[in-house]
């Protein structure tokens, strides 16, 4: 929270505009104006007294600026109180004002400035137990100091709070952010990937078997077209508090276009479905597409594979997803070289939904094997 300490220099170089009363504080101004009224309309608290009210009410009305100029209200209020204590006898025996004060000193101020403050007014609490015996009406100071270290306290924890949720909403942003570089770099590269293999296809198909060359260049059409909307989609999530539009992210119900595009590029891939599919997160659903995309743009780009195969194996609690190919293979772990992107990014788009990620290449068959484990909605 931002907020203004007055020094002399400050006002000798600009003209001092005092700011308009925030709403909080104009209603915490009046709260406390009027439990401080109400002291007079019990019997036998306080008597009436019209020049205390009025120092009562002034060392409240200071507390219209409390959190736009902590600093000067604080003194104020801590001087008033002070004076009032001096010169009127008895005086107000709970302070209102002072509370709400010492609260604001510690939601509001931070390092020396909030240290100093307290100082103030702890010796300010001396003083005025002194002002009370001198005027032979002493009070409990235990109880004045305990009430004072806890509105502190209790305003100190109001900070700790904001800056918790401030240092979380920052954690989620930056989530967010990272999520959406994992989804643009996962369209991205697929497009790319099939359009570079059916534009190096094309000059051959022109050559060789032109009625297949058109079928080519509308891939790479459609590749395009494809990459476009869904980076329109990203971009209408990053703009949709200004009102931009947001395309729906991509589901298991879209993974037929997916792999109709792949077969295009020139990959044989074969798709198989067992068990009885079990509701997933809208998370879940959009990271089990991206886990199938990615497998099978690594396959067009690296695998130099002519098919693959993607298996949905769903029981009550996982989908399970294994994409193979019978592409040249890679040995454990060297496919999760450079943080954040392919399949490492992957990994940590699962991890949010409860979701596992591995790989290898069996030496059996040869090619690569990725497979991931994503939760169901019920036991996520």
């Amino acid at each position: 929270m931002i907020y203004h300490v007055l020094t002399p220099g400050a006002l000798s170089r600009r003209g001092f505009r005092l700011r308009r009363p925030r709403r909080n504080d104009v209603l915490a101004v009046v709260i406390v104006l009027v439990l401080n009224s109400g002291t007079y309309l019990v019997p036998g608290i306080l008597p009436w007294g019209p020049w205390r009210y009025l120092l009562e009410s002034v060392t409240i009305a200071s507390m219209l600026w409390r959190e736009t100029y902590p600093v000067m209200t604080g003194l104020v209020t801590g001087a008033l109180t002070l004076v009032i204590t001096a010169t009127v006898h008895p005086a107000q025996p709970f302070p209102y004002a002072v509370l709400v004060v010492e609260y604001t000193i510690g939601s509001v101020l931070r390092g020396r400035t909030r240290i100093v403050m307290i100082a103030i007014y702890m010796v300010g609490n001396i003083v005025a137990e002194y002002l009370h015996r001198q005027m032979n009406n002493p009070e409990d100071f235990l109880v004045t100091f305990t009430l004072s270290m806890t509105s502190l306290f209790l305003g100190v924890l109001m900070q700790s709070e904001r800056d918790s949720l401030s240092v979380r909403a920052d954690r989620e942003l930056r989530a967010e952010r990272a999520r959406i570089a994992r989804d643009m770099h996962d369209v991205v590269g697929h497009a790319v990937a099939l359009m570079v293999v059916q534009a190096e296809a094309g000059p051959l198909l022109v050559r060789s078997r032109p009625e297949r060359a058109e079928a080519a260049f509308e891939a790479i059409s459609a590749a395009g077209r494809d990459a476009m909307a869904q980076l329109r989609g990203l971009l209408g999530t990053l703009h949709k508090d200004e009102g931009g539009g947001r395309q729906p992210l991509p589901t298991l119900s879209d993974l037929d276009d997916l792999v109709h595009r792949v077969r295009k590029a020139g990959l044989q891939v074969r798709m198989e479905q067992t068990g009885s599919a079990a509701p997933l997160s809208p998370g879940a659903e959009t990271a089990a597409y991206r886990v199938v995309q990615e497998a099978l743009t690594n396959t067009l780009k690296h695998a130099r594979a002519s098919r693959a195969e993607v298996r949905l194996s769903w029981s009550p609690s996982t989908l399970e997803i294994t994409v193979t190919d019978n592409g040249r293979g890679v040995a454990d772990g060297a496919a999760d070289a450079g943080p954040g992107h392919g399949l490492s990014g992957l990994r940590e788009r699962l991890a949010p939904v409860g979701g596992a990620l591995s790989w290898t290449s069996p030496p059996d068959t040869g090619g690569f094997a990725l497979t991931a484990v994503i939760p169901s909605a019920q036991t996520a």
